[in-house]
């Protein structure tokens, strides 16, 4: 599973300081104002060789908003991908290789909140 927090930990820097978020958090947040990100779940499968440690990590981001309509939110998960796209470098002793959009949407509202998710699948190695 540390290739799964080091992916975790790269999602969130990545999101950190996206303009118009009011928060990244690995759970339900208690009291958080929209709109905010939830990082996860995640799904890490094995795709290293005989001599390579590798992974390949789904990753799901969850963009809650309270706004009627959904063009903030879109806004926001445009630009989660771009952030999301351009992932790179080495985290806790993993590399990421690269990083894909697999799927993008919006939900419907429930009791006023509407999810925006995206799916990432990124490809790290063990350093």
């Amino acid at each position: 599973m540390a290739a799964s927090l080091a992916m975790q930990k790269a999602v969130a820097a990545a999101m950190a300081d996206l303009p118009g978020l009011t928060g990244v958090f690995d759970g339900p947040p208690a009291d958080a104002a929209a709109p905010y990100a939830v990082i996860g779940p995640d799904l890490v499968l094995d795709a290293g060789t005989k001599t390579e440690v590798a992974h390949e990590h789904r990753v799901l981001v969850t963009i809650w908003d309270d706004r009627p309509g959904v063009a903030r939110l879109k806004s926001l998960i445009g630009a989660a991908e771009t952030r999301l796209r351009a992932l790179s470098g080495e985290w806790n002793g993993h590399r990421i290789v690269n990083a894909r959009l697999v799927r993008a949407t919006v939900g419907d509202a429930d009791d006023g909140w509407r999810p925006g998710v995206i799916e990432m699948r990124l490809r790290s190695e063990q350093l």
